[in-house]
């Protein structure tokens, strides 16, 4: 084994790829049976790897891609043709083969797995045992880099080191115009390296979308529903760390959406909807973020159902209950605790509630917006930014301090009189293009003492932020400029609010909190 060890992360990074093919080409096949392509890509795919691992001396990697590739040849031939039961079967061997490719001391029961290939009734599917979507298989130390975006790197890093030598060649000489310009190219240098150290840490996100349809299959099969997975998003890119995140989170909704939210045929047929169920996992850039929706068309959210819930747990007053719109009620599934699952099942019951889903995508700068409508489905939006390393900020002071404003979050700013802000049933309002806009002071929002009488300020800066479609107004001493900010991660138990969890270093060397915006509104 100690011989293959300098071959073995190359084996492993081309194994996993071959492997996904095997599955997503099956799954491929099984709705498409008539297309030969779909039968050839997996046999080559089997045929590859079973050459790698011979050659590795992986004998159990071996022997299952060479009973997968038998199968396909039946195929191929028209000897035989896939079946459901059958479909169980490579799925598992495609199971094996990702745990023993990822863990080479790892050891299965191929008795069992051949057995089952010749007795394929035997074997019963568990949607809750197979997951291939797990945090801990996608996640990965390696990414890998097209040439040109290194050669790129490289290029830059040897452009900016010859600049900074001749500005330090200039600086020493005496001062000139000429050091301003080689300083303003130094700085140019600087930020297309930012740039593309950027580009390469982003992931396509079909990376994490192809591998949600084997989990939908097996969750609908071990639940006798008829689901239909539609993916589209391809082409969009996050960073790596964004992408790992938010990977729980939308196999926690999917795994709901299957298991709660589609109803199961007979109850579909009584509806008057198609006997297969429908969820669409969409993705769209807007701006410098992306919205990622999971959306069905199963039986909605029981709004009834929440209230209730929330008042007997005592979430929320029946007085507050009554000025909230269905959107809000909606969205009270995320707090924790609320459930209105009648049961808890091994699909979706695994102690992750949608709590622990919009917390984890707080965590990572985004937010969850839940709509429902009874007996037509739910749609929940993830919106979450492409990168956690760079942002747009606006930087800001609040009571003699420096704040930072993700510019994704930020509408406008403008400066109003202060007597353009109206008191209307004790809250502070002002009226932007025809439209009445409620405006919080960020001082007061922050908890901090307001370093001079407001009220007495004969104008005041205002920056209008979007919170679920609504604008808001959040109105800070001063307005200092605009720039990019390298953000630093700041432990999360150090604020228990929520209001910040980053930091980052200005250019004199202090450090700026940044603000999320819709969560002072």
């Amino acid at each position: 084994m100690s011989e293959n060890s300098k071959y073995r992360e190359m084996f492993v990074q081309e194994a996993l790829e071959h492997v996904e093919n095997l599955n997503s080409y099956l799954l491929k096949y099984e709705e498409e049976p008539n297309v030969k392509e779909h039968v050839d890509v997996v046999f080559r795919s089997a045929h590859t790897l079973k050459g790698m691992a011979a050659t590795m001396g992986y004998d159990q990697i071996r022997e299952i891609c060479k009973t997968i590739e038998g199968i396909f040849e039946e195929f191929r031939r028209g000897d035989t043709t896939i079946t459901p039961e059958l479909g169980n079967i490579i799925f598992l061997g495609i199971d094996h083969l990702r745990q023993l490719v990822n863990d080479e001391t790892k050891k299965i029961d191929l008795d069992e797995f051949l057995n089952y290939v010749k007795n394929p009734n035997e074997f019963k599917a568990n949607g809750s045992e197979t997951d291939p979507t797990s945090s801990q298989q996608i996640k990965s130390p390696t990414v890998r880099v097209k040439m040109q975006d290194l050669d790129s790197l490289v290029n830059l890093v040897g452009e900016m080191m010859i600049a900074k030598m001749q500005l330090d060649q200039v600086v020493q000489t005496h001062n000139s115009d000429e050091g301003v310009e080689v300083l303003m190219n130094l700085g140019r240098l600087i930020t297309d390296i930012q740039y593309q150290t950027m580009k390469i840490r982003l992931v396509p996100i079909d990376q994490i979308f192809n591998r949600f349809s084997r989990m939908v299959r097996d969750v609908s099969t071990s639940l006798g529903k008829e689901v239909k997975l539609e993916v589209e998003g391809s082409g969009i890119e996050l960073d790596r760390t964004v992408l790992d995140a938010i990977t729980d989170p939308l196999l926690h909704m999917l795994r709901n959406a299957v298991d709660h939210g589609l109803e199961t045929t007979d109850q579909r047929k009584k509806s008057g909807k198609p006997e297969t169920g429908t969820i669409q996992l969409k993705a769209s850039r807007v701006g410098d973020r992306v919205e990622i929706h999971v959306i069905d068309d199963g039986r909605g959210i029981d709004l009834e159902a929440v209230k209730t819930k929330a008042l007997e747990k005592k979430i929320i007053s029946q007085e507050d209950l009554a000025h909230m719109s269905d959107e809000q009620i909606a969205e009270l599934i995320g707090m924790p605790g609320l459930s209105t699952a009648k049961t808890v099942t091994d699909i979706s019951g695994r102690g992750v509630g949608m709590d622990v889903v919009m917390t984890q995508v707080r965590n990572v700068g985004g937010h969850v917006k839940i709509t429902t409508e009874k007996g037509q489905g739910t749609t929940i939006t993830l919106t979450i930014p492409m990168s956690l390393a760079i942002i747009g900020g606006l930087l800001v002071s609040i009571s003699d301090q420096k704040y930072v404003l993700p510019l994704s979050s930020i509408a406008t700013t403008l400066t109003v009189d202060n007597k353009e802000i109206k008191r209307v049933h004790g809250k502070e309002m002002i009226t932007l293009r025809d439209n009445v806009v409620p405006v919080i002071r960020a001082s007061k929002a922050l908890g901090l003492n307001a370093k001079h009488d407001e009220s007495s300020d004969t104008q005041v800066n205002i920056v209008i932020v979007d919170k679920d479609g609504k604008s808001y107004g959040l109105i800070v001493d001063s307005l200092e400029k605009e720039q990019e900010v390298v953000i630093k991660r700041l432990d999360s138990m150090s604020n228990s609010l929520a209001t910040f969890s980053d930091a980052t270093i200005l250019p004199d060397g202090k450090v700026a909190l940044i603000l999320e915006p819709s969560l002072l509104v």
